[in-house]
């Protein structure tokens, strides 16, 4: 066990703060990440039309590589997804379950357009940026 040495912080004061720009510089791609208002009207036909998604932040953002897809049977349908990590500007907005990440650019060319549906919020004593778990679901992809 290491014990610090007594009038002496393991971690400096302001460690995090210290850092968040090298990670905020490390956020090479742009995203948009909105949120559902539940809200929405009937048209003549009884059609119903959502409102426009609220947007909770557009920046810059880093996309980490998913794991390997994981099939699963839910019901009688096999579906997959895969588990990105989506790194933000450390004081964004408040980001919940069930946004949507939407990649409007980056250096890989085949994240461009992805939406990602967020999973989790990650938190931590000591953070540079905010860290969100987001899945893509992979089960059906549409052929150009």
């Amino acid at each position: 066990m290491v014990v610090p040495l007594a009038g002496h912080r393991p971690v400096p004061a302001r460690w995090s703060e210290h850092h968040r720009p090298v990670s905020t510089g490390l956020q090479t791609a742009r995203c948009t990440i909105t949120r559902s208002t539940g809200g929405g009207s009937l048209d003549g036909s009884n059609v119903w039309h959502p409102d426009d998604p609220e947007v909770v932040y557009r920046g810059p953002c880093r996309v980490g590589s998913a794991d390997a897809a994981s099939p699963q049977t839910v019901g009688d349908q096999a579906i997959s997804d895969t588990t990105h990590t989506v790194a933000i500007e450390w004081d964004a907005a408040e980001v919940l379950e069930g946004d949507i990440v939407t990649i409007n650019s980056a250096v890989d060319l085949g994240l461009v357009g992805k939406q990602l549906r967020v999973t989790n919020a990650r938190y931590g004593s000591e953070q540079w940026e905010r860290v969100l778990a987001c899945t893509d679901d992979i089960t059906r992809r549409e052929v150009a």
